[in-house]
């Protein structure tokens, strides 16, 4: 039986920066460190575009579009020292509100502007992959939505795509596992968010702590089989245990 060496994989959830926690996300990026990952997956708003968001929006929050870009840039920078050497970025509907901002207000500039030309994201060896598209690696999809969220999300993003698949969005960690009369499996797995509930305001904040956790994601590719091997981490009081391994932040 050939053997191939596993690659580690780091999967960074919902963050919404400027308005991410930056304890868990420093606590993410240190056990990053610890991983040396080959791959790192952003499976969605990574930044959360307010600015640009089509909803009422706090005044003081509302013209900050450059400082959101410039902390977004700055957080992508510490996953770059990280040394993986593929890197994707999902698109989400954060993202999307650039777009859809673009096409309504300013549509001169909608094939000048994009996320990831203000990212400057293939200058720094990213791949992008626009919202409502997916991708794969070895036998795993990864996109931000199906176009659902809550409780169930995770089921239905299984039947969506009836293979292997990792989904953000949901702010949720759920990790589910079917199988089929054959004895093929598949998994839907969700890796909540590194969003500082705090800054939530537009919806109920008891809904915010009762749903949402903080959390990302970690893995395994084999790349003989193209199995990929995935585990939620939970971010419990700012510590998480990665591979038997205890962090702080």
């Amino acid at each position: 039986m050939s053997t191939s060496k596993l690659e580690p994989i780091l999967i960074v959830s919902d963050a919404h920066i400027p308005y991410h926690d930056t304890r868990a996300f420093n606590l993410m990026l240190k056990v990053g460190k610890s991983l040396k990952p080959k791959h790192i997956y952003i499976i969605g708003d990574f930044i959360d575009f307010y600015a640009v968001s089509s909803h009422s929006k706090n005044p003081n929050r509302a013209l900050k579009l450059v400082e959101e870009l410039q902390a977004g840039e700055a957080e992508l920078s510490k996953l770059d020292a990280l040394g993986a050497t593929h890197k994707v970025y999902l698109g989400g509907n954060h993202c999307d509100r650039l777009q859809r901002y673009l096409q309504d207000r300013a549509p001169e500039l909608f094939n000048v502007v994009d996320v990831p030309k203000l990212l400057h994201l293939k200058q720094h060896g990213w791949e992008y992959v626009p919202y409502k598209r997916d991708t794969k690696l070895g036998k795993m999809h990864f996109t931000h939505d199906v176009g659902v969220a809550g409780r169930n999300s995770v089921f239905k993003c299984l039947d969506t795509y009836q293979h292997s698949i990792v989904t953000g969005h949901s702010h949720r960690l759920a990790y589910v596992v079917e199988g089929n009369a054959t004895g093929e499996f598949k998994l839907s797995a969700q890796f909540g968010w590194l969003g500082d509930s705090k800054s939530i305001d537009y919806m109920q904040c008891a809904r915010v702590l009762k749903d949402w956790a903080l959390g990302f994601g970690v893995g395994y590719l084999d790349p003989s089989s193209g199995y990929v091997y995935i585990t939620p981490v939970p971010i419990v009081k700012y510590t998480c245990v990665v591979n038997g391994k205890m962090f702080k932040g």
